[in-house]
């Protein structure tokens, strides 16, 4: 229970495997969970690079300890991504050591340099892998629905970076997918614009069954809404970045159209979700953006399981708070500064308790922050509450907000890539 508490911090890690040999054998397992690794050589510490943490770890027989693998690659020094050159004989025996892991993101992912031999360098994985993370893969859409059709107990999938499917061989259209995945976690799609590559996966997977869906930029939400009709019960209704952060619209207007009333509003439609259960939006979304869209998505919702709205806090969205929070300190906020903070949080009230009279729903406020900033944030989302209770804002016992936070951590690992200038799009939350 100790070590379980401890699983963020690698330095305390460390000092426990020293203690003794049973500590040892308890803080191993979570000092090397997880492996993350760059093709690029221009990052600072240089062991990491490819493929030098697989010999490394090989040696000292850790590998089959890793559970969460990660491949970075940069699309302008890497020209073929993640491909059949990055190997020989001796990484691939390395390679093929990772005999437990259960989360596999690569970025820029060659499918075609690796065809139709992607067997030999995939299989170890196909049997143990839940989650799969892909990031701007590459290959036509054949291609890269047979890569996913090869992980046999694949449940959570994320797709993410704008996609440029390639005009595959005519052979491609025999690439049936070997298994049919349970795909029955979190679905997180982005920036995606082919309604044929939604449609051949439904149709080759014989449908999908996503309990989770956090989906932005993507063209045929509709055809993923009614898919998972029977299944979904949390939907993200904001724009979310390679972390699952919020993804900033300044300059991305193509992007911010997707979520237009001119564009978006008739895409979501969930009255045929009978288990929809809750959705997510961010605090700064709720005034940032058209209002409207969850307006309309309240309006359309008949399952008679909702009852949740969960607005999530970032660490930006409270004066005083720097940009990154892990780095810096917080400052008090000025009388100034309180004064806008308190009218900020009371236009977001105004605004939950419209949409309450569009739909009834418990409002939970929770506070997704750096652990440095726990404590801070929940005294503001307090004092909030507080102000708006006195005033009379709550006018039933059930919209009065549950508070609740979700500290992110990170690992050491992303959090030196992340430091270096480099955003780390697999560091988790």
């Amino acid at each position: 229970m100790i070590i379980a508490h401890l699983t963020y911090d690698t330095r305390s890690l460390l000092a426990c495997s020293l203690t003794c040999y049973s500590w040892y054998t308890a803080a191993v397992l979570r000092l090397h969970r997880t492996l993350i690794t760059p093709t690029y050589h221009w990052y600072r510490n240089e062991k990491f690079w490819w493929p030098r943490p697989l010999l490394y770890m090989r040696e000292l027989g850790l590998l089959p300890l890793v559970k969460e693998f990660q491949v970075h690659t940069r699309r302008d020094t890497d020209i073929n991504g993640f491909s059949r050159e990055l190997f020989n004989r001796f990484i691939l025996r390395q390679f093929s050591a990772l005999t437990n892991v259960q989360e596999l993101g690569i970025d820029h992912l060659n499918i075609p340099k690796f065809m139709p031999r992607i067997r030999r360098y995939f299989g170890h994985f196909f049997p143990t892998v839940r989650s799969l993370a892909l990031r701007t893969p590459r290959g036509s859409r054949r291609q890269i629905l047979y890569f996913i059709g090869l992980f046999q107990h694949l449940d959570d999938l994320k797709l993410l970076g704008a996609f440029n499917f390639q005009e595959g061989p005519t052979s491609d259209l025999t690439l049936v997918p070997p298994f049919t995945p349970p795909l029955r976690g979190r679905l997180t799609m982005s920036n995606l614009r082919s309604v044929g590559f939604l449609k051949d996966m439904i149709d080759l997977f014989g449908g999908i069954r996503f309990c989770y869906m956090d989906l932005f930029g993507v063209e045929g939400m509709r055809l993923l809404l009614d898919a998972c009709a029977e299944t979904l019960e949390v939907l993200r209704l904001y724009p979310t970045d390679f972390c699952g952060e919020e993804a900033s619209l300044d300059g991305i207007q193509d992007l911010a159209d997707d979520f237009s009333a001119s564009r978006s509003l008739g895409n979501i439609d969930l009255s045929r979700n009978k288990s929809l259960r809750a959705l997510e939006v961010t605090a700064s979304s709720i005034l940032g953006w058209e209002p409207g869209l969850l307006m309309h998505a309240l309006s359309t919702i008949t399952s008679p399981a909702f009852s949740e709205v969960i607005v999530f806090h970032r660490d930006y969205d409270f004066y005083g708070v720097g940009p990154f929070p892990h780095l810096c300190v917080f400052h008090p906020m000025s009388t100034d500064e309180a004064e806008k903070e308190a009218l900020r949080h009371h236009m977001q009230f105004e605004l939950f308790r419209e949409m309450h009279r569009v739909r009834g729903f418990r409002l939970v406020l929770c506070a997704n922050v750096w652990d440095r900033v726990v404590e801070y944030t929940m005294r503001v989302l307090k004092q909030a509450v507080a102000v708006e209770k006195a005033k009379g804002g709550f006018y039933s016992p059930i919209f009065e907000p549950l508070l609740t936070y979700s500290p992110r951590r990170f690992a050491p690992v992303p959090a030196e890539i992340w430091c270096s200038g480099t955003l780390n799009p697999w560091a988790p939350l």
